[in-house]
């Protein structure tokens, strides 16, 4: 995977992360292409982006607990919220109940990028003040 296609400040120079975060835009992109009618499984990207968010988060978040980042438990609720939010949504829509809406794909953009502009960079810079390095490997949910 090459993070090449997204913005500088997206970037943390952790390959590891990079990648996942290039990987998560892909899906959204996937799913922004379903929504404009370009895409004709929409519900399976949905789906996959579920199962990648829950990778990453739990990779993110094992590295985040293994180098005792002190904001841990802020961000770990972020992830939570927005998987709660994603989860729901997939049903809703699963059920018939919804449907995936410009509305609904401009917020998991803004939350994405607020989230790794934001709370993901905080973390990136306490890493390289504390001289942490992070392996690089696939999200699997395994600890690094």
């Amino acid at each position: 995977m090459t993070t090449s296609h997204i913005t500088p400040s997206f970037k943390f120079e952790i390959p590891a992360i990079d990648d996942q975060h290039s990987q998560l835009i892909d899906l959204i992109t996937r799913l922004e292409q379903g929504v404009n009618g370009f895409l004709p499984n929409m519900f399976g990207v949905l789906e996959e982006l579920q199962k990648y968010v829950r990778e990453h988060f739990s990779f993110e978040e094992s590295v985040l607990r293994k180098h005792n980042y002190p904001e841990f438990d802020e961000h770990k609720h972020e992830h939570e919220v927005f998987e709660a939010y994603i989860k729901h949504m997939a049903r809703r829509i699963e059920l018939g109940k919804a449907e995936l809406r410009l509305d609904v794909l401009k917020f998991l953009k803004l939350w994405l990028t607020r989230h790794i502009q934001g709370t993901d960079r905080k973390y990136a810079e306490w890493f390289k003040q504390q001289g942490i390095t992070i392996e690089p490997c696939a999200p699997t949910g395994d600890t690094p």
